[in-house]
């Protein structure tokens, strides 16, 4: 699951890591906007990963997003 469909480069969302159902992302904000959040859920347990960030552009935080949710320590 892409946040955007333009960036080819970004990596897929793994499934939750709890109930391996498929997560959904929400971003609030856009790049004319000073901040930027994006949200990824699980629909089924409810588990959230939330990433923000002043002025930095979308495709970073996309990335930086999906990174720490497909982080698996």
């Amino acid at each position: 699951m892409k946040i955007h469909n333009h960036d080819t480069s970004l990596p897929e969302l793994l499934n939750c890591p709890f109930c391996g159902e498929k997560p959904t992302a929400f971003l609030q904000g856009n790049e004319y906007s000073k901040k930027r959040l994006i949200t990824i859920k699980c629909p089924k347990c409810l588990i959230q990963r939330r990433v923000g960030a002043i002025l930095q552009p979308t495709a970073w935080l996309e990335s930086k997003a999906i990174q720490l949710w497909n982080n698996r320590i």
